[in-house]
């Protein structure tokens, strides 16, 4: 039994060695374009007084969106499961919808809305356009806030109840029972926030180029047709990955306080009194109506403006049917890889801390750094091998690198919603299982897969919806001809064909809100 035991955990740290291998891609292909000859640049070196600001300006605007993000996101997350009031569930659902809504589109319509001559800037006077640092931070934390309520809704689904019953009848108050029995068991949910929302922040350029919020991936945008300021700017950028992992870990805590989760859930309450009621009515409003009517409301606009103009639109099935090819196949393969990568981590492998810092290291880089990767793989894998060429244009054909670059870039997330169920599973129940002879698959079956459930369906919602949106591993990765929804969002802004634009922004919105509703079902069929 011990040596089967040892042979399972070797199997699972080979599998999860061999896709930290693969995470670590880009990062050879950035130095493969740094140190290629000739020389893949001759511009002069940049600044370091304006490096320095632009990373002083990064590192606060992350700051500030973890902030905003990680309060307002665990109290919607506390009103999910703790409350019971009307519309609840509906809430429940809309309020994840902003995720479906890419950062750039976001920051284009509030920027209209907001501009002098928009439908809030005309009611409200304004004289100056809605950009710069504070209109980041805004559209950033509407962009990231649904990250957290998610991961942090599936920690608190699985909250023990009778812990909270028991400190109730001693006496103690609602914020001692909080501090005391809440906070140690969602630190690791906010630590695992923070990674996706700290890193989202940091390697996000749709939104700050939208809205000329000077940053370090703004800077990255505007000298993206040159590689050296390219490789510069990524490098100083896994600078900041690197000490935001460790202010994160040290969030996180220890491992064993979490240890108390998977027994009853805790009964939701009645909201006592109409002013909490609109407290909460209002909260969700912060979230939904900037990060879901406003932007709906201009699409629709947009195509409705399409439509009374005899507009008519060609290649929508193939942009659907690329687009769920493609996320489909890319979130599934991320779940596995991180389900790999968390049970390794959570069940004590070796090297555990530096392995976890690797799986994060590659989701602080912008995409376009990847993807940029990846190609300079790529092309020194074509000039070192002739007899693997066919392979290699099979593989790029069936979208096998934009695959790659779709685990690269989203691992963490899938990890960082998968480890906190992980971490929470009690060994005593599954080492009392297997004392009464159940098999490796039937403890797995019955006793792991039911209490991770709810950090499987997280996962697989952030996935689905990071990678349907994704746009720069996506145009520079898919195979010539194929377009996906995000890719041609994007194309149509870049051509001024709002209606277009909107239709495309419309079937994603439809896809993501179907992909939330399907399993926010099976989550409540299954308790």
């Amino acid at each position: 039994m011990r040596n089967r035991l040892q042979s399972s955990q070797s199997w699972i740290a080979v599998g999860a060695y061999s896709i930290l291998a693969l995470a670590l891609i880009p990062l050879f292909g950035l130095y493969l374009a740094a140190s290629a000859e000739p020389p893949l640049f001759a511009s002069p070196p940049l600044d370091p007084v304006s490096v320095a600001w632009l990373l002083a300006r990064t590192i606060a605007l992350a700051l500030g969106v973890s902030v905003i993000s990680l309060s307002l996101g665990t109290w919607l997350a506390w009103c999910d499961t703790s409350y019971d009031f009307r519309g609840r569930r509906t809430l429940e659902i809309i309020s994840i919808l902003p995720l479906a809504i890419p950062s750039y589109l976001l920051a284009g319509v509030i920027r209209e809305v907001m501009a002098p001559r928009g439908l809030v800037g005309g009611l409200i006077g304004s004289e100056s356009s809605f950009s710069g640092f504070g209109a980041a931070l805004i559209v950033l934390s509407i962009s990231c806030t649904p990250y957290v309520q998610l991961l942090v809704r599936a920690t608190l689904t699985e909250l023990p109840g009778h812990l909270d019953e028991a400190a109730r009848l001693l006496g103690a108050s609602p914020w001692r029972r909080f501090c005391s029995l809440v906070i140690p068991i969602l630190r690791p949910a906010w630590a695992f926030s923070l990674v996706i929302v700290a890193f989202y922040t940091i390697s996000d350029f749709g939104a700050v180029a939208v809205l000329d919020c000077e940053v370090l991936t703004w800077a990255l945008y505007q000298n993206r047709h040159t590689p050296r300021d390219v490789v510069t700017l990524g490098v100083v950028l896994m600078g900041v990955v690197i000490p935001t992992m460790i202010f994160i870990r040290w969030i996180q805590g220890q491992h064993r306080d979490a240890a108390s989760i998977g027994v009853a859930r805790p009964k939701a309450r009645t909201l006592p009194s109409w002013p909490r009621q609109v407290g909460v009515y209002a909260s969700y409003a912060l979230v939904v109506i900037p990060g879901l009517v406003i932007p709906v409301g201009a699409i629709v606009g947009w195509v409705s403006g399409g439509l009374s103009s005899g507009m008519q639109w060609h290649g929508l099935a193939d942009q659907i049917g690329h687009t769920l090819y493609y996320t489909s196949i890319g979130a599934v393969a991320t779940l596995i890889a991180a389900l790999f990568m968390a049970w390794f981590v959570a069940r004590g492998g070796t090297s555990r801390g530096w392995v976890e810092y690797a799986v994060y290291l590659t989701s602080g880089l912008p995409g376009i750094l990847i993807a940029v990767g990846i190609f300079y793989v790529l092309i020194q894998a074509r000039s070192v091998t002739s007899s693997g060429s066919d392979f290699m244009l099979w593989f790029e054909g069936i979208g096998g690198f934009l695959f790659l670059g779709y685990l690269m870039r989203f691992l963490s997330e899938g990890y960082a919603a998968l480890k906190p169920g992980i971490v929470a599973l009690d060994p005593r129940v599954e080492e009392a299982a297997k004392t009464l002879g159940a098999s490796s698959f039937k403890r797995f079956r019955l006793i792991v897969v039911p209490q991770v459930r709810p950090s499987i369906v997280a996962a697989l919602i952030l996935l689905v919806v990071a990678i349907a949106k994704e746009l720069p591993i996506t145009l520079l990765l898919t195979p010539l001809g194929e377009q996906t929804l995000a890719y041609r969002i994007f194309d149509a802004q870049q051509e001024g064909a709002l209606p277009e634009s909107g239709v495309s922004a419309l079937l994603l919105l439809v896809m993501v809100f179907a992909v939330q509703v399907a399993v926010q079902r099976r989550r409540r069929d299954a308790h």
